[in-house]
């Protein structure tokens, strides 16, 4: 069968983006991720308090903020839109689905290209319809601070494509080895912090464990990719061009990450 050689795919953008949310089961915890900010601030004032001053209310317009650079709301809305197992009952195992699909022209590289844009996009969606609303219930009572302008449109967005390169790999490659591999970058991570603080070993398998350790944890930390928030980077003395330029090849590793663990992968009917 000839492969298709483009590297996106309008039909798998579509079903990721919005066509497999005809199940009203989707809309549940997306919904519910939108209003937590908002409901924060309505409880906030419905329950008897004292009279809120400037500084409160910029107090809580800081924690609607901060709601924006929560990892497990994009964790779960990225889980949401890339994956499929909720559909069928599952949590992570999606054999079947991914087996049907790729007896068709579609190459690994542009399944995994065409989920991330659609996750990435709708996952923005929300995010900017949460902060949104809390901003338009802030006003209602009186919180004129909370920030929706286009810093916070960004790190949104930033925030979308880092997280959802995260769950793009876990949902790529087996569910064992995923979070095998997880924990293997974590431990790197870990151990490349504790060697930074090690003084210089005259062991040659020691300094190439550390060198190699200390290379994991620079350039992957713990391999959960860390918020971005360009409201205090822009606002800080410098920006920090490198920290910035790590957080985008991170993105890129995990999407080739991706599509390696694919195109490594057999799939038959059946295997889960």
């Amino acid at each position: 069968m000839q492969t298709s050689k483009t590297l996106f795919n309008p039909a798998v953008f579509a079903y990721t983006l919005y066509v497999k949310f005809s199940d009203r089961r989707y809309w549940l915890l997306p919904l519910l991720l939108v209003i937590v900010p908002s409901f924060g601030i309505v409880i906030s004032f419905v329950f008897p308090h004292a009279a809120l001053n400037d500084e409160a209310k910029k107090m809580i317009a800081k924690v609607v903020h901060g709601y924006i650079l929560q990892p497990t709301v994009y964790l779960l809305l990225g889980y949401i839109f890339i994956s499929d197992g909720p559909a069928s009952g599952k949590i992570v195992a999606e054999s079947d689905t991914l087996a049907l699909l790729f007896t068709r022209p579609l190459t690994r590289f542009c399944y995994v290209i065409s989920r991330y844009l659609a996750a990435v996009l709708g996952t923005s969606v929300f995010m900017f319809a949460a902060i949104l609303l809390a901003y338009l219930v802030g006003l209602c009572y009186g919180v004129p601070y909370i920030d929706i302008g286009l810093l916070t449109i960004a790190s949104i967005i930033l925030n979308a494509a880092s997280w959802c390169s995260l769950i793009i790999v876990l949902h790529s490659a087996p569910p064992l080895v995923a979070f095998l591999t997880l924990f293997t970058l974590i431990g790197c991570g870990g151990v490349g912090s504790i060697y930074s603080q090690v003084e210089q070993s005259k062991n040659v398998f020691l300094e190439l464990l550390k060198t190699i350790s200390l290379f994991v944890d620079e350039w992957f930390g713990d391999f959960l990719p860390s918020s971005v928030d360009l409201v205090a980077m822009t606002a800080a003395s410098a920006f920090d061009t490198y920290e910035f330029a790590i957080f985008i090849s991170n993105i890129a590793f995990f999407l080739l990450i991706a599509a390696f663990a694919l195109s490594c992968r057999e799939f038959s009917y059946g295997s889960d």
